[in-house]
């Protein structure tokens, strides 16, 4: 039988689903990170705003960190070359600061002042337009200043799984009152879970109207 045991952790820089170590190694490659792929995962899973496929022929990057800095050029200095390509710049600028704000963890989630080369790690971004950070704890700070986006994107989720589908424009004022409805009472998990198997668009799901029409 297994026994979990709560620890106690007065270091931001550990601690939530963003710097975990399982998410850090699965959104980077075996010898370095990856913050356009952690950038993509923020905005996919934590935002529920995910981008539109990169196009086929943008270069591949070294994926070794040794090899990637030979030139004396961090990661990110070598990423802004991407942004010069009319059809690469505006996802590089919604999906870098997200991924470089965890870029202080390596490839497995350890953490990290600078790189294997000696070259600094420069952490810093802004979130939304309107949100600057320069550390994690920072960018922590800034997703909790947006709690109506994250519980949306949180919601957006919940509903989905519920709706077994995907979300609709005509989705949108569930999503409205769920929100409200979960802000009302301090953004509550169970306030959420409730408020979506009470909302009408998943209420109405066992209707006959809705299987006869389930792609409308």
């Amino acid at each position: 039988m297994l026994t979990f045991n709560r620890v106690p952790i007065s270091d931001r820089r550990w601690g939530g689903v963003i710097s975990n170590a399982a998410v850090l190694t699965m959104t980077s490659a075996p010898l370095r990170t990856k913050p356009v792929s952690r950038g993509t995962w923020i905005a996919s899973v934590i935002f529920n705003d995910p981008p539109d496929p990169p196009p086929a022929d943008v270069p591949v990057l070294e994926e070794d960190d040794v090899k990637l800095e030979a030139e004396g050029l961090t990661l990110r200095q070598q990423l802004i070359e991407h942004q010069t390509r009319q059809d690469c710049a505006a996802c590089h600028k919604k999906l870098d600061s997200l991924g470089f704000a965890l870029e202080n963890y390596d490839a497995v989630g350890h953490w990290r002042d600078t790189y294997t080369s000696g070259l600094p790690i420069d952490a810093s971004g802004i979130l939304f337009n309107k949100h600057p950070f320069s550390s994690i704890i920072e960018f922590k700070d800034a997703i909790l200043a947006e709690k109506d986006v994250f519980a949306r994107a949180f919601a957006g989720h919940l509903l989905a799984y519920a709706l077994e589908r995907e979300m609709r424009a005509a989705d949108a004022p569930a999503l409205d009152q769920i929100v409200d409805t979960a802000a009302a009472d301090d953004y509550r998990l169970r306030t959420i879970m409730k408020a979506v198997v009470m909302s009408p668009v998943f209420r109405a799901k066992s209707s006959p109207e809705y299987n006869q029409n389930p792609k409308e």
